[in-house]
């Protein structure tokens, strides 16, 4: 996992920064001290490392990762990174999910309690926004992943499948955002030519932009 992290040119920071675990468990895990990692633990090594999901726990067995290919872009080159501008910061897909699990609780303490009105609209309110946030990460993961030789990464398939397959309704206010992530998943069902090739021209805008 070191020397991966030192091919890379990643400090435990930058690791961390990524979804990463802590300074002080990547220190304990490189040198191999203590009790054995948790899955939860290895497997932000494998997001992190840009290892294929259980690379890092079979490498802490002594087998060997899996890394995850660099995308094509549509000109056959590498695209350009995407970066993190000065007011942004990444959120991890297990940071994401405990949120929507949170959302979830909150839903259902609404339903139990009806005649509250301040809950009800404070839940709706944070549904939109909740709803918001998670339609721009899936964008934006699904554009890291554009023409991946591996495709959308297993866990954002599990974790968003129901999301991406959902009908659009087209008279929605979000009906192209949701049509795109449909595209750049490669469900391309019900989206015409025209709006195939605007998606196409968007994810190379995207690709090339030197501040994403």
């Amino acid at each position: 996992m070191r020397e991966r992290r030192l091919k890379l040119g990643l400090t435990q920071d930058d690791v961390f920064g990524a979804g990463g675990p802590s300074d002080t468990t990547q220190t304990r895990v490189e040198r191999a001290d203590g009790p054995e990692p948790s899955l939860s633990t290895l497997n932000k090594f494998d997001a992190a490392l840009r290892w294929e999901p259980g690379s890092a726990a079979r490498t802490w067995r002594g087998g060997h990762p899996t890394p995850v290919p660099d995308p094509i872009s549509l000109n056959g080159t590498s695209p350009a990174a995407f970066t993190l501008g000065p007011m942004e910061v990444p959120v991890s897909l297990e940071e994401l999910t405990k949120l929507l699990d949170i959302h979830s609780t909150l839903v259902a303490v609404a339903d139990a309690n009806p005649d509250n009105a301040l809950l009800t609209k404070t839940v709706a309110e944070m549904k939109e926004f909740v709803s918001s946030l998670t339609g721009i990460w899936v964008t934006e993961i699904l554009e890291r992943n554009a023409h991946s030789t591996n495709g959308i990464p297993v866990m954002i398939e599990f974790a968003f499948s129901s999301h991406l397959a959902a009908p659009v309704d087209l008279s929605s206010p979000d009906a192209e955002e949701r049509l795109y992530r449909r595209w750049l998943a490669g469900r391309t069902d019900n989206i015409s030519d025209e709006q195939a090739a605007d998606f196409t021209e968007r994810l190379a805008r995207r690709q090339e932009a030197p501040n994403s």
